[in-house]
């Protein structure tokens, strides 16, 4: 049911699927996450926009120069982005907590919206 949600093909167990497991059975959790997380930017074009950037940032290590890098911008402009999740929400993604809890707010909105 993980693997189909996220539209991956072929062959899964647990251990391959990990933490997507709980994202796709605890919708409750991923809805307030998305409230505390996502809600605050916006539904606008600037809120895809840093809902891309943080994605992104998230895949790449949380290192502004390889989010820059794939994402083809200015690294001014990612910690821009950055910093304006941050006056948005008050959160600070170098707390782990907060960098786990804001992945797992992107995924279920990413199921939320397919």
């Amino acid at each position: 049911a993980t693997a189909a949600a996220f539209d991956l093909t072929g062959v899964f167990d647990l251990d391959d699927l990990g933490v997507l497991a709980a994202v796709v059975s605890d919708p409750e959790l991923g809805d307030r996450l998305i409230q505390r997380y996502l809600e605050p930017l916006g539904t606008g074009s600037s809120a895809v926009q840093l809902r891309e950037t943080l994605e992104c940032h998230l895949r790449s290590g949380q290192r502004v120069e390889r989010t820059a890098t794939t994402m083809c911008i200015h690294q001014n402009t990612v910690r821009y982005r950055l910093a304006r999740f941050a006056d948005l929400t008050g959160v600070d993604l170098r707390s782990p907590v907060c960098a786990f809890e804001l992945w797992w707010a992107l995924q279920r909105f990413r199921l939320a919206s397919s």
